[in-house]
């Protein structure tokens, strides 16, 4: 019994410092994004010191401090280490990064501010046809490696303190969850597009402005059906017959999506966030689905079986001796 015990402790441990070390190459790439954020913008010459730029500056100043701050808490063995690895005050700074990155984001990637995008005109005919593309892509790329990496390490921490598990799509949740935030940028982008090019006169064509309604009701409709699934999976009540059928209607509506919005006339047929949002519901569409669809059918089930019983096998001989 006291052998048991101690093993269960010796992997106890284990798991929290592969959970530990996980999180501080998290914390580290943030900081690393945070420095080359907060440098992109200060030597961007559409940096006028405007409110939105203060904003800009104030959020990646604080991300860098932060991140920072804790990967020294992980590295060294000081009072800082105990005070903050795996406390509540880890979380509550993730947290606030979280939403600090959650106000940021939109501010920096609005076209209209010309920071990390801006409109071009794509013809010289009866319309401009304005599309969003990337006018400074350290900005670009250094804002959502910091977003992404301040949610990850959110997640990963409520999901050390609070545990749990799921039914037939918890190991499939994180995508969902992707699939969620993808939707939620092509609904954002959609809307964007909508009210800054289509509203006003000879912005673009009417074929393009249709595309882009389609594209903005696809978002919406992943938006709902990704937080549904996502969420009853988290409580272990999704049905594997529905997550199946809504991988496979994502799938469908995305593929549609992507070609609408990214081929000939669509919106978002330069490199921005439009057009990365819609391939990527198109890509984390379909691997959700071939996903749950292995997983209803049950294809590997077999193999996994025969592998367990391999290994059980000589727990029963170690039993008997």
């Amino acid at each position: 019994m006291e052998d048991n015990n101690a093993g269960s402790s010796t992997l106890e441990g284990v798991l929290n410092n592969s959970n530990d070390k996980r999180r501080l190459n998290i914390w580290a790439f943030l900081c690393l994004f945070s420095a080359l954020a907060l440098t992109s913008h200060e030597t961007d010459d559409q940096n006028e010191g405007k409110s939105e730029n203060i904003w800009i500056l104030t959020c990646t100043a604080v991300s860098l401090s932060v991140s920072a701050l804790s990967c020294l808490a992980y590295v060294g063995n000081s009072g800082l280490s105990s005070l903050f690895v795996g406390t509540i005050i880890e979380g509550i700074m993730s947290l606030i990064l979280v939403g600090l990155w959650a106000g940021a984001l939109p501010i920096i990637m609005d076209p209209a501010n010309g920071l990390a995008q801006m409109y071009v005109g794509k013809s010289e005919g009866d319309s401009a046809d304005y599309q969003a593309t990337i006018s400074n892509a350290n900005l670009y790329f250094t804002s959502w490696g910091s977003g992404v990496c301040s949610l990850i390490v959110l997640s990963m921490y409520v999901k050390e303190r609070l545990g749990g598990t799921g039914g037939m799509g918890m190991g499939y949740t994180s995508k969902w969850y992707l699939l969620m935030l993808a939707s939620v940028i092509v609904v954002i982008e959609s809307m964007r597009f909508k009210n800054q090019v289509c509203e006003i006169p000879n912005g673009t064509e009417d074929v393009t402005c249709g595309r882009n309604l389609y594209g903005l009701s696809t978002g919406i409709v992943g938006l709902v059906v990704s937080f549904l699934i996502s969420l009853f999976s988290s409580l272990g009540r999704d049905s594997a017959l529905i997550t199946t059928v809504a991988g496979f209607v994502m799938a469908v509506l995305y593929t549609l999506c992507a070609g609408l919005l990214t081929f000939d006339n669509g919106p978002a047929t330069y490199v921005g966030n439009h057009y990365f949002s819609a391939w990527a519901g198109f890509f984390i569409s379909f691997a959700v689905f071939g996903s749950v669809l292995k997983e209803f059918l049950g294809v590997g089930a077999s193999q996994a079986g025969a592998a367990s019983g391999e290994s059980a096998e000589p727990e029963i001989e170690m039993d008997g001796i």
